[in-house]
């Protein structure tokens, strides 16, 4: 199995709580995915600082901050080159606002506000708009 993956699952159940990073007390969404790549072992632990947030910044804020911390790290790929361990990027609000870790088989383990760390389908309906347009921004694997 995918270290990245391993380590995911070793977080569901874990409380939401914005910028934590405590396994079985809280973390968020972007907090999971660095926990996940220190866990794997592919980065030491603190290696990437993030400055302090509000848990609404992408309602109030165009800039793109989540998604450029992501890139500096990650490469962009093509939805159809997936694999276990590579994170998908979520638009909510005026910027990527969500990530979460693909584990195979059509599933995502992600930190949400009222349910902690969870896994679901890629197809549920909370990733899509009131259109029912895909709120997917893009797939990026870690530069190892």
């Amino acid at each position: 199995m995918n270290p990245i993956v391993e380590e995911a699952y070793t977080w569901l159940g874990t409380p939401h709580v914005n910028q934590a990073k405590v396994k079985g007390k809280g973390i968020d969404c972007g907090m999971l995915l660095i926990a996940c790549l220190e866990g794997a072992g592919y980065i030491k632990r603190g290696a990437i600082k993030i400055p302090p947030y509000s848990n609404e910044w992408h309602l109030h804020h165009g800039e793109e901050w989540f998604l450029h911390v992501v890139e500096r790290y990650c490469a962009k790929i093509p939805m159809d080159e997936i694999e276990p361990g590579d994170f998908l990027l979520y638009k909510y609000g005026r910027c990527v606002s969500h990530g979460g870790i693909y584990i195979g088989d059509n599933h995502i383990i992600h930190a949400l506000v009222d349910y902690g760390v969870v896994m679901t389908d890629i197809n549920d309906v909370m990733f899509l708009t009131p259109k029912g347009e895909s709120r997917l921004h893009g797939v990026y694997r870690f530069r190892r």
